[in-house]
């Protein structure tokens, strides 16, 4: 975040061209008469503006509106207006006049930083009735608001503490509701830390009583893509602007003044004022327009009041979208680009059906718009009853978008509407609990979009995505539970990451497995219905379930026991299966699994509630999933009863239902190579289960828990492997050992090792795409050909080219593109990779004049495939200008393209040492800065590159906090996998390369 206030005046961001020099001008001389007009005008000019100021300090920002009229408001005193909305409705507007005098003298005073920033909890909201006006034009991005808070005194207390930041008060009143009678208040208080608005008072409220606080203030429309913000676009080369919030989790404060905590729920009547060529869309609907009173050419929007809310969910936009409608689902875009979002229209309300019936609740707001705006720093807001996106998380252009587009604007619009339900009908009490919001989305997602799109098999996707994903962050000992303790802004922001979203929702998976599907709907419906309007902890949620559980005889321990093993502890376990071929008797151990040595006691001595499933060569049972034997909380067991042949593998965690890792016996983990390696017979084991051997093995070996020889044996049955899942497991799995050996002697030797396993199946999928593929087809595709070409497979690397330079020499490239989208990816970058600066200036152009946002991400992203180290930095460059074109929220993916490479990498890591206040200054998040601080390190390996990381962490990034200490502890584990395991790597690859057939297209 940007610290302090933006000037008001600024327009471009580009300083001004003044000079500011101190140094004396010789050769001017003032003659006294002359000195004494200047004195005079000097004196006059001061008086003026004085009276300006005081005049219209309050005042709506209007000079540069041509067709609005400066006003003065007469009034100096607040007081409370009830304006009918219709002639037939009882609903009304509340709302306070604003007044041109400002408050009286306030103290405000920087408290010292403090660890506790929960609110007091003597005074509650009850309802707001808030009116803004946005000054939405070049050079005057500011707002006026006016409020008036409902609020229940709970405790007698002399002081009311609320949120508030980058706003100027112009006046603050406190009423008796009952009488209107006027409390005096003394003194308005910033504790800058906390980001809290105390006023002092001259008398106790009373405690079950009901008091008006009534607040004029001002706002700034800013560019930090967070708050009440303004962004831009072009359209028919005419630049307009627009104004739209995003306040999850802790920027709503810097709308209005407010009590923003989410337990702190109540009901919200907005009005907004709006010029009349434009629109409005907030929470609920609009239920009156009426001319503006004061201000020519502008019109109030009133909505209607909504249901129970946290200040996160509330939401307001003004634009010159056009929309699109089904009955009581709307979608809102640039008007050029409003076709793109036909599909969005067409699948939402089939997910809310669905999800109406998942819940078995109705959705309980009028309607739903969802918004695709050109700026936005998520990747999608599930504000209540008015979701906003990314553009490219809503569009999908057919022909332009590539297929898993499609899958894309799918899960991210179900994983919105999940949450109208699960985080907006029922909320956590505080962010600490967030998981239950993202997690459980994040896994219904899936579930959603499995019952609408039933051929593309999402569900199996779902391992790969989160369930193997997160196991690289929960594997740091800098990880963190999915339940944590968090307290400042910064603190909060860092918890939305993998492990609450990811974990959250493997592990939800987990538990729908192991009590099944009508337990687990049973237990949610219950979960939702009780708390409904209300705020939530976890403990709930296991309530609930273990209520659903006992009812239906299911599960005989209380799963709040169960669960809170998985949420209140760090990390996972990986569970060792040693099998005792004398005897029969199989032992199950289990221990934390992390990628460096634990050493703490306290870190080695978790231990879990694990569900273990499993089958045998014998029954290859795949479909049952449910747990066959759990470790309790146990630290080992050993089980005699179950039966499998000395000659028989053995496989755990059916489907990678369970969230945790698996290691065999030395024997076990032969017959599994053996199983694999036997292109008849690999298919009798589920390809889930594929995948999950694969992860597992490679990730147990760079942890030191197997010998890397055996996990690089499993690699080489990917020769015959053609299922997406497994596949992408193995590319993910020995793309670390991509990373790793990239800059050492022997890549070579690992490139060609890994095209002899890609070569049948690139061949297999190859460059043309049938009508109608499914997504995952159209995914494994892509990701194949893209790690041929990586690897130089000399076929793709010339189809490539050829397919790019055609395009070059297209007379209208923007008009016409031959090359597919589902295949552009990987053409577009190898033209940028393989050529210089003409194919580099190309790819650029497009970028600039694309108006598609599936287009223009693709480009950002194929523009660091250059290896000219020049047009690397040229690029860095560009993605920190305002006038480049390249947007603010995509300037971690320009990091990320220029990243990506070996030769791109430190150029991007130098880069950012160089540029760190000025990169701090420009993207404003802490969030953006750890996310391009993890990109451009990926691939420090050796000592030197980890104490030069350091260096740099303690200098200049230190209060970045836990994200950038997984930085350095992901780095040490780089260095040390290099010392323990590069070696043996090598000689297995020599090994493997003088034994393989030889590769005619490397």
């Amino acid at each position: 975040m940007t610290q302090g206030r933006q000037p008001l005046t600024i327009m471009d961001g580009n300083p001004p061209t003044c000079d500011f020099s101190t140094k004396t001008k010789r050769g001017v001389y003032l003659s006294k008469s002359l000195a004494f007009v200047i004195l005079v005008i000097f004196a006059l000019a001061l008086v003026a503006t004085a009276f300006l100021v005081y005049n219209f300090a309050a005042c709506p920002r209007t000079d540069q509106l041509a067709n609005v009229t400066k006003y003065e408001l007469t009034h100096c005193e607040p007081k409370l207006l009830v304006i009918p909305l219709t002639a037939d409705s009882n609903k009304t507007v509340v709302t306070t006049e604003t007044t041109t005098a400002l408050v009286e003298t306030t103290t405000i005073e920087e408290i010292p930083t403090v660890t506790d920033v929960r609110l007091p909890l003597n005074v509650k909201p009850d309802t707001y009735y808030l009116k803004l006006t946005p000054y939405i034009f070049e050079g005057n991005f500011t707002f006026d608001g006016e409020i008036s808070i409902v609020v229940t005194v709970k405790n007698e207390t002399k002081q009311i503490t609320f949120h508030g930041v980058e706003l100027t008060y112009h006046n603050i009143k406190l009423l008796k509701k009952e009488n209107g009678k006027e409390i005096k208040i003394l003194s308005r208080t910033e504790d800058v830390p906390r980001q809290f608005q105390i006023l002092s008072l001259e008398e106790p409220l009373v405690a079950g009583k009901q008091y008006y606080l009534n607040i004029s203030y001002t706002g700034i429309l800013n560019d930090n893509l967070h708050g009440f913000y303004r962004s831009s676009y072009e359209e028919k080369k005419v630049k307009r602007w627009i104004a739209v919030t995003q306040f999850q989790a802790t920027d709503a404060r810097r709308a209005f003044p407010c009590w923003d905590e989410p337990a702190l729920k109540a009901r919200f009547t907005i009005s907004i004022a709006r010029p009349s060529n434009m629109t409005t869309v907030s929470n609920m609907n609009i239920v009156a327009t009426q001319k503006h009173e004061s201000l020519k050419g502008y019109v109030w929007d009133h909505y209607a009041e909504s249901l129970p809310m946290s200040t996160y969910l509330v939401a307001f936009a003004v634009t010159d979208f056009g929309n699109m409608s089904d009955h009581n689902f709307s979608v809102w875009a640039r008007k050029e680009a409003l076709p793109s979002a036909a599909y969005a229209l067409d699948i939402g309300p089939k997910i809310l059906k669905f999800l109406e019936e998942y819940y078995k609740i109705e959705f309980p707001l009028p309607k739903i718009d969802m918004m695709a705006l050109p700026d936005f720093k998520a990747g999608a807001m599930e504000n209540w009853g008015l979701l906003t996106f990314r553009e490219i998380a809503m569009l999908y252009d057919e022909g332009v978008s590539p297929t898993t587009a499609k899958a894309r604007v799918a899960s991210v619009v179900a994983h919105e509407i999940a949450h109208q339900w699960f985080g907006n009908l029922v909320t956590p009490a505080w962010w600490s609990d967030i998981w239950l919001n993202e997690g459980f989305a994040s896994y219904v997602e899936y579930v959603a979009v499995d019952a609408v799109e039933k051929t593309w098999k999402l569900m199996e996707v779902f391992v790969l995505n989160e369930v193997q994903s997160v196991f690289k962050l929960d594997a740091l000992t800098t990880s963190h539970q999915i339940s944590v303790e968090v307290g400042n802004p910064e603190e909060i922001g860092a918890i939305f990451d993998k492990i609450s979203y990811g974990k959250g929702s493997a592990i939800l998976r987990m538990m729908n497995h192991f009590l099944t599907d009508s337990v687990f709907n049973a237990g949610i419906t219950a979960y939702l219905n009780a708390r409904k309007f209300c705020d939530a902890e976890q403990s709930d949620l296991w309530g609930a379930l273990t209520n659903a559980a006992r009812e239906r005889k299911a599960f005989d321990a209380d799963v709040g026991v169960v669960m809170d093993s998985w949420t209140l502890q760090t990390g996972f376990p990986v569970l060792t299966i040693t099998r005792d071929y004398k005897t029969g008797v199989i032992h199950f151990k289990q221990e934390r699994f992390a990628l460096v040595n634990i050493t703490s006691e306290d870190q080695k001595s978790p231990v879990w509630w694990i569900p273990v499933s499993y089958t045998t060569a014998a029954e290859k049972d795949f479909e049952s999933t449910r747990p066959k034997l759990w470790l309790r909380g146990e630290r080992s067991i050993a089980v005699k009863n179950i039966t499998v042949s000395d000659d028989d593998w053995f496989i755990a965690n059916i489907q990678q239902t369970g969230f945790y890792r698996v290691n065999y016996d030395r024997h076990n983990w032969k017959l599994l190579v053996n199983i694999l390696n036997d292109k008849n017979r690999f298919q009798e084991i589920h390809p889930i289960n594929r995948a999950q051997i694969i992860d597992d093995a490679m990730n147990l070996a760079l942890a030191g828990h197997l010998d890397y020889r055996t996990a690089l044996d499993i690699t080489s049955y990917l020769k015959h492997e053609r299922s997406y899942v497994p596949w992408k497991a193995g590319l993910v799995a020995l793309g670390y050992i991509d990373i790793m050996l990239s800059k050492g002697a022997y890549y070579l030797e690992y490139k060609r090792y890994v095209l002899r396993l890609v070569g049948a199946a690139v061949e297999e999928v190859g460059w043309r795409v049938s009508a109608g593929e499914s997504v995952v087809r159209a995914q494994q595709r892509a990701d194949l050909l893209a790690a041929a070409c990586h690897l130089q497979h000399r076929a793709c690397l010339e189809h490539a080219v050829r397919l790019y330079t055609n395009w070059m020499l297209s007379p209208n490239p923007d008009a016409y593109n031959e090359i597919h989208a589902d295949i552009r990816s990987t053409v577009y970058c190898i033209g940028v990779q393989t050529g210089g600066a003409t194919e580099w200036s190309f790819a650029w152009d497009r970028f600039t004049v694309a108006s598609s946002p599936s287009e223009r991400e693709l480009l950002l992203s194929v523009l660091g495939c250059t290896r000219a180290p020049h047009l690397l930095y040229r690029y860095l460059e560009l993605s920190l200008r305002n006038d480049s074109g390249i947007r603010k929220q995509d300037t971690v993916r320009v990091f990320s393209a220029v990243a990506g490479s070996a030769i791109g990498e430190p150029i991007a890591f130098n880069f950012v040492r160089a540029n760190w206040q000025r990169l701090k200054d420009y993207v404003g998040s802490v969030s953006t800065l750890n996310s391009i601080i993890k990109i451009v390190t990926r691939r420090l390996n050796q000592a030197h590159e980890y104490e030069e990381l350091q260096r740099f962490v303690n200098e200049s990034c230190s209060e970045l906090g836990r994200p950038v200490l997984q930085v350095l502890e992901r780095t040490s584990a780089n260095v040390a996998w290099m010392q323990n395991n590069y070696q043996t790597i090598i000689d297995w690859l020599l090994k493997a390369d003088k034994n393989g057939p030889a590769v005619a297209d490397a």
